[in-house]
Protein backbone atom coordinates (compact mmCIF):
# COMPACT_ATOMS: atom_id res chain seq x y z
CA UNK A 1 0.00 0.00 0.00
CA UNK A 2 1.02 3.31 -1.00
CA UNK A 3 2.37 5.71 1.50
CA UNK A 4 -0.07 8.34 -0.45
CA UNK A 5 -3.01 6.00 -0.14
CA UNK A 6 -2.96 5.79 3.58
CA UNK A 7 -2.67 9.46 4.62
CA UNK A 8 -5.47 12.03 3.98
CA UNK A 9 -3.04 15.34 3.37
CA UNK A 10 -6.04 17.17 4.59
CA UNK A 11 -5.49 20.02 7.89
CA UNK A 12 -6.15 23.72 8.51
CA UNK A 13 -5.08 26.55 6.54
CA UNK A 14 -2.14 26.42 7.98
CA UNK A 15 -0.90 23.66 6.53
CA UNK A 16 -2.73 22.36 3.33
CA UNK A 17 -0.73 23.88 0.88
CA UNK A 18 2.39 22.82 2.54
CA UNK A 19 0.42 19.10 3.20
CA UNK A 20 -0.65 19.28 -1.39
CA UNK A 21 3.21 19.64 -1.73
CA UNK A 22 3.51 16.13 0.72
CA UNK A 23 1.44 14.62 -2.35
CA UNK A 24 4.26 14.91 -4.71
CA UNK A 25 7.08 14.38 -2.63
CA UNK A 26 5.29 10.71 -1.94
CA UNK A 27 4.51 10.43 -5.40
CA UNK A 28 8.00 10.90 -6.23
CA UNK A 29 10.05 9.54 -3.50
CA UNK A 30 8.18 6.30 -4.32
CA UNK A 31 8.19 6.49 -7.63
CA UNK A 32 11.57 6.88 -7.67
CA UNK A 33 11.79 3.85 -5.42
CA UNK A 34 10.08 1.33 -8.12
CA UNK A 35 11.90 2.70 -10.74
CA UNK A 36 8.63 4.48 -12.55
CA UNK A 37 10.40 8.13 -12.27
CA UNK A 38 13.96 8.19 -13.20
CA UNK A 39 17.14 9.86 -10.98
CA UNK A 40 16.69 13.32 -12.74
CA UNK A 41 12.92 13.65 -12.17
CA UNK A 42 13.46 12.80 -8.56
CA UNK A 43 16.36 14.97 -7.83
CA UNK A 44 14.66 17.80 -9.57
CA UNK A 45 12.05 17.78 -7.12
CA UNK A 46 14.36 16.95 -4.32
CA UNK A 47 15.88 20.16 -5.35
CA UNK A 48 12.31 21.86 -5.57
CA UNK A 49 11.68 20.59 -1.84
CA UNK A 50 15.20 22.16 -0.41
CA UNK A 51 14.85 25.50 -2.25
CA UNK A 52 10.45 25.74 -1.62
CA UNK A 53 8.94 23.15 0.87
CA UNK A 54 11.83 23.47 3.43
CA UNK A 55 11.73 27.00 3.53
CA UNK A 56 8.28 27.59 4.33
CA UNK A 57 8.27 25.33 6.99
CA UNK A 58 11.36 26.57 8.42
CA UNK A 59 11.10 30.63 8.16
CA UNK A 60 7.06 30.49 8.44
CA UNK A 61 5.34 27.61 9.43
CA UNK A 62 7.55 26.52 12.26
CA UNK A 63 8.77 29.94 13.90
CA UNK A 64 5.04 31.22 14.19
CA UNK A 65 4.05 27.87 15.49
CA UNK A 66 6.88 27.21 17.79
CA UNK A 67 5.44 29.60 21.41
CA UNK A 68 2.63 28.05 20.82
CA UNK A 69 3.84 24.21 21.02
CA UNK A 70 5.76 25.49 24.27
CA UNK A 71 3.35 27.02 25.53
CA UNK A 72 1.05 23.91 25.48
CA UNK A 73 3.18 20.86 25.66
CA UNK A 74 5.96 22.36 26.87
CA UNK A 75 8.54 20.53 24.66
CA UNK A 76 10.36 20.92 21.08
CA UNK A 77 11.12 17.85 20.35
CA UNK A 78 9.12 17.58 16.94
CA UNK A 79 10.04 21.14 15.69
CA UNK A 80 13.64 19.61 16.27
CA UNK A 81 13.00 16.11 14.72
CA UNK A 82 11.34 18.08 11.53
CA UNK A 83 14.28 20.63 11.34
CA UNK A 84 16.81 18.11 11.64
CA UNK A 85 15.71 16.35 8.67
CA UNK A 86 15.49 19.12 6.92
CA UNK A 87 19.02 19.52 7.02
CA UNK A 88 19.89 15.57 6.89
CA UNK A 89 17.88 15.75 3.77
CA UNK A 90 20.36 18.88 2.22
CA UNK A 91 23.10 16.66 3.36
CA UNK A 92 22.66 13.58 1.79
CA UNK A 93 21.55 15.74 -1.66
CA UNK A 94 25.41 17.85 -0.87
CA UNK A 95 27.09 14.89 -0.82
CA UNK A 96 25.15 12.60 -3.65
CA UNK A 97 28.34 13.13 -6.37
CA UNK A 98 30.92 13.88 -3.88
CA UNK A 99 33.29 11.10 -4.81
CA UNK A 100 34.14 9.02 -2.41
CA UNK A 101 37.97 8.06 -0.97
CA UNK A 102 39.19 4.66 -1.30
CA UNK A 103 41.55 2.78 1.05
CA UNK A 104 44.36 4.59 -0.92
CA UNK A 105 42.97 8.15 -0.64
CA UNK A 106 42.38 8.53 -4.38
CA UNK A 107 38.98 9.70 -5.27
CA UNK A 108 37.35 7.09 -7.03
CA UNK A 109 33.81 8.34 -9.03
CA UNK A 110 30.30 7.63 -7.33
CA UNK A 111 28.89 4.22 -9.37
CA UNK A 112 25.27 4.31 -10.99
CA UNK A 113 24.92 1.82 -8.19
CA UNK A 114 26.10 3.91 -5.40
CA UNK A 115 24.37 7.02 -6.88
CA UNK A 116 21.02 4.82 -6.94
CA UNK A 117 21.64 3.74 -3.45
CA UNK A 118 22.02 7.18 -1.72
CA UNK A 119 18.97 8.06 -4.10
CA UNK A 120 17.06 5.57 -2.39
CA UNK A 121 18.64 7.11 0.72
CA UNK A 122 16.75 10.12 -0.10
CA UNK A 123 13.84 8.61 -1.01
CA UNK A 124 13.27 6.57 1.99
CA UNK A 125 13.91 9.58 4.01
CA UNK A 126 11.50 11.89 2.77
CA UNK A 127 8.79 9.18 2.79
CA UNK A 128 9.52 8.70 6.77
CA UNK A 129 9.98 13.04 6.78
CA UNK A 130 6.24 13.58 5.22
CA UNK A 131 4.57 10.53 7.54
CA UNK A 132 6.20 12.52 10.26
CA UNK A 133 4.50 15.89 9.65
CA UNK A 134 1.37 14.46 8.45
CA UNK A 135 1.09 12.20 11.78
CA UNK A 136 3.00 14.84 14.05
CA UNK A 137 4.09 18.49 13.32
CA UNK A 138 0.87 19.44 11.24
CA UNK A 139 -1.76 17.71 13.74
CA UNK A 140 -0.29 19.82 16.58
CA UNK A 141 -0.06 22.66 14.55
CA UNK A 142 -3.77 21.69 13.35
CA UNK A 143 -5.08 21.52 17.08
CA UNK A 144 -3.00 24.80 19.29
CA UNK A 145 -2.18 26.79 16.05
CA UNK A 146 -5.11 30.00 17.12
CA UNK A 147 -6.79 30.83 14.15
CA UNK A 148 -5.58 33.96 13.77
CA UNK A 149 -1.98 32.60 13.48
CA UNK A 150 -3.04 29.75 10.93
CA UNK A 151 -4.26 32.77 8.42
CA UNK A 152 -0.91 34.41 9.38
CA UNK A 153 1.02 31.43 8.62
CA UNK A 154 -1.33 30.57 5.35
CA UNK A 155 -0.56 34.29 3.72
CA UNK A 156 3.16 34.31 4.57
CA UNK A 157 3.49 30.77 2.71
CA UNK A 158 1.17 31.85 -0.56
CA UNK A 159 3.03 34.99 -0.93
CA UNK A 160 6.34 33.17 -0.94
CA UNK A 161 5.64 30.15 -2.93
CA UNK A 162 6.06 32.37 -6.14
CA UNK A 163 8.86 34.05 -4.80
CA UNK A 164 10.50 30.90 -3.91
CA UNK A 165 9.49 29.10 -6.84
CA UNK A 166 10.72 31.72 -9.05
CA UNK A 167 14.29 31.60 -7.06
CA UNK A 168 14.52 27.32 -7.84
CA UNK A 169 13.84 27.95 -11.51
CA UNK A 170 16.75 30.59 -12.02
Amino acid sequence: MSLKDSLSFKGSVATQALRSQHILTVEFAEGYLDNSIDIKQFLEHVDYSIAVHFPLEDNFLIPIFRPFLKKYLDFEEPIRVISGEHQTIKRERQMLYRPNISESDEEVETTPDELFGKCGVIARTLLQHVYKEENGLFGLIDTYLPEPEKKEVSVKIEENIPLLEKNFRK
